[in-house]
């Protein structure tokens, strides 16, 4: 330590460029003549925006002009809580029949109301919007559709879409979006479908897709349509996507916007099940979000894009997990899959999440050039878009396909959607066949000429891209129906999930919710140990297996809250008040859940009433007014002293427990307006990794009572169906925050 310590500053600084964030962070942890790396605003602008530059926190320093000290240790902060399964905040946010969590933000009905929080920001009021005075407001011949069913589907930049559909045998629905700061109504569009719908936009551009057009093969294919907010239209022709196979969002098939692109990821090669087969890719498609035409489409080859091999076992795909992520160090896109897999036929399932990069072929130059002079599409150009577009119909490179050229082999061999020629043309006879590029084994023999085999050699997995779980062999393992929420953080390594593990004792199996962390971290450099190269960096080992038992330390399996005595009497009264606040007594089951991040939220309780909405927050600077400080001993968080506030440490016999061992519902003050009940509850779907439990409404436009509560003028003649409210946690006050720092 003293070599470092002796060090020019100027040295110690190229040092700090060459190492990973947690190396800085913790360097700067190691004693008092480092702690400046942690306080001292540029040293830590430097390192914050060199090493985590597209981190939240990043982001945030950035558009404020400073703060990088305090956003260097939320980063660490928040991955650390992460790694340990240690939250800074749990609450009961409020009560709902449906909700939706995206960006931070949380929107949920409770009766005929939308109520929208934002957790992020630690928000004390919440917006509400009158459900029938918006369905008014932006349907003004609403007519004979006065009942129906008011669905959430997406928020980003102040912006929520929200789907209607009307009852009754002349059923129709409709997209509706609005700014949540002008409360006006931008897009009232009547649609055709709602099969799967999904919807993603920014503060620029709306796009929605349905799983809704008929193939020539009988199979159905995604239609995407795009709006621009600027210009107020709709670009011209709708996207045809028939070769995107894959119809469950986020476990096949996932849409998001990124850098001013579209993506499409689908991780399915056909439509068909191939009986013989060996390989599998990941398919993508990316385009502009200004320009949707064919002509600015790149879509990824199958030999950069190689998923796995089918001999290395059976998947048990309820357990898949399909997302694109961006990574806080580059800003590039991500593919992260979990898989549960019986490995190489091992008789145990193991559960891995993969990381993939997204690999685009390269443009010529003169095709950037041709690209660049190329218009938007838009009302006026309707050749650059055409209903009959096939995007994924280029041509693979022969190493990835055994069917000659004339049967057109792509990254959906089985794909007929489009005008091409390809839907009539039929793969030749097996003895016809270019098998060339496949393995030489007996398998070849049973080859039909409607076979549309994949195989490349696979390239070697990289143990950085790869996080095998726990395969049950030293921990046990939690089956699908208790592992409520399943998600993987790559920012720090660590599988999280939400279980339900109740105690061994307790023969009804009552609901006992426990977070659950599988982490990992870098271990030290790999060297040679003997030999003329002993001492020097060494690369880890080809078996992969050996490579990740070498590089990195794999501590043991966190869960949170700590266990219990199994006998009531002796159980610590502050850990059992965690308990109780994550399975309110009075709400248990049907638990359905997201995460983001640096948060999840979750929902429990029975489906035919209003479940109980819990917020679980690992980024410490989200602090919600009014949360009790934890009385209970926890952990210590990362760093020491005022400028490094961890976890707290104390106890104070004045703020233990919960006030009274009852969880009590609110006082539901606004629920005076009859509403159908009818299956409340019961449809959910999922929508990528934001939401997994849909905004769903039953509602009548014209049962109309007073509204309550303080209202905001939000607009001309616009402050009977919006307006604010003191958020609903404040009422409730049921919640701890972890901090060192007292809330409220």
């Amino acid at each position: 330590m003293f070599g470092l310590i002796s060090l020019p500053y100027e040295v110690l600084s190229n040092i700090i460029d060459n190492i990973s964030f947690d190396d800085a962070f913790n360097l700067g942890r190691s004693c008092k003549h480092f702690k400046y790396l942690l306080t001292e605003e540029s040293i830590s602008k430097t390192i914050v925006q060199t090493k985590v530059r597209y981190s939240n926190e990043a982001l945030a320093a950035m558009t404020v002009g400073g703060g990088n000290a305090r956003a260097l240790r939320r980063v660490a902060k928040r991955r650390d809580a992460l790694a340990t399964a240690n939250p800074f905040v749990v609450a009961t946010i409020g009560f709902c029949d449906a909700y939706l969590y995206c960006k931070g933000v949380l929107c949920y009905t409770l009766d005929d109301k939308l109520r929208l929080l934002n957790l992020h920001h630690s928000a004390q009021d919440e917006l509400v919007i009158s459900i029938p005075g918006l369905l008014t407001q932006a349907l003004s011949e609403i007519g004979d559709h006065s009942r129906g069913v008011f669905q959430v589907l997406h928020y980003s930049d102040r912006i929520l879409s929200c789907l209607y559909k009307s009852s009754g045998p002349d059923s129709i629905a409709w997209l509706i979006a609005l700014h949540l700061g002008t409360r006006g109504i931008l897009i009232v569009h009547e649609l055709e479908s709602i099969d799967k719908i999904f919807v993603r936009h920014n503060k620029q551009y709306l796009y929605y897709g349905t799983h809704s057009e008929i193939g020539t093969d009988g199979n159905r294919k995604w239609v995407i349509q795009g709006y621009d907010f600027k210009t107020r239209k709709w670009f011209d022709q709708k996207i045809h996507l028939p070769d995107m196979v894959g119809s469950e969002i986020g476990s096949t098939i996932c849409f998001e916007f990124h850098k001013d692109y579209f993506y499409a990821l689908s991780n399915q090669t056909s439509f068909e099940v191939e009986e013989i087969d060996w390989t599998s890719f990941y398919h993508c498609i990316r385009f502009p979000l200004n320009s949707p035409c064919k002509a600015l489409l790149e879509k990824t080859e199958n030999k950069s894009m190689w998923r796995r091999q089918h001999q290395e076992g059976p998947i048990d795909d309820r357990w898949t997990n399909l997302r694109l992520d961006e990574d806080e160090s580059s800003g590039r896109l991500r593919i992260v899959e979990a898989r549960k897999e019986w490995y190489l036929g091992s008789s145990r399932s193991q559960r891995t999440y993969y990381t993939t990069d997204i690999i685009f072929p390269k443009l010529e130059k003169d095709d950037e050039l041709h690209l660049n002079d190329l218009p938007t599409a838009s009302s006026s150009d309707a050749s650059l878009a055409s209903p009959s577009i096939s995007w994924a119909h280029a041509s693979q490179p022969a190493s990835t396909s055994a069917s000659s050229s004339s049967s057109a082999s792509t990254a959906s061999s089985s794909s007929t959607a489009s005008t091409d020629t390809s839907n009539t043309t039929t793969s030749p006879p097996s003895q016809d066949m270019d098998t060339s590029e496949l393995p030489n084994v007996p398998l070849l023999r049973l080859l039909r000429k409607d076979d549309h085999p994949h195989h490349i050699k696979p390239p070697a997995r990289l143990p950085q891209n790869t996080h095998p779980g726990n395969d049950g062999s030293s921990q046990p393992t939690f089956t699908l129906a208790k592992s409520r929420i399943r998600t993987y953080h790559t920012s720090c390594s660590t599988f999280l999930d939400l279980v339900d593990d109740p105690l061994p004792t307790d023969w009804q199996g009552r609901q006992r919710l426990r977070l659950r962390a599988g982490s990992r971290s870098l271990g030290p450099p790999l060297v040679y140990m003997n030999g003329h190269k002993q001492g020097l960096l060494r690369p880890p080992s080809s078996d992969l297996d050996i490579a990740l038992a070498e590089m990195y330390r794999v501590p043991e399996i966190t869960y949170w809250p700590s266990s219990q005595n199994p006998e009531p009497s002796l159980r610590n009264k502050h850990v059992d008040a965690i308990y109780r606040l994550m399975n309110p007594p009075s709400h248990l089951g049907n638990v359905e859940g997201t995460a983001d991040e640096r948060s999840m939220v979750y929902v429990t309780g029975a489906s035919n009433e209003p479940q109980a909405l819990i917020f679980i927050a690992f980024d410490p600077s989200i602090k919600l007014v009014g949360l009790k400080r934890w009385g209970g001993l926890c952990q210590k968080g990362v760093g020491e002293g005022p400028h490094i506030d961890g976890r707290a440490t104390g106890y104070a016999t004045e703020e233990t427990g919960l006030k009274g061992d009852t969880y009590v519902d609110v006082d539901e003050r606004d629920r005076t307006v009859t509403v159908d009940r009818k299956g409340k509850g019961k449809e959910r779907a999922r929508c990528s990794d934001v939401a997994v439990m849909q905004c769903l409404e039953t509602v009548d436009v014209h049962d109309r009572v007073a509204l309550t509560g303080s209202k905001v003028g939000v607009g001309l003649g616009r402050n009977t169906w919006a307006w604010k409210e003191r958020a609903m946690y404040q009422d409730i006050n049921l919640g701890y925050y972890f901090g060192m720092e007292r809330v409220g």
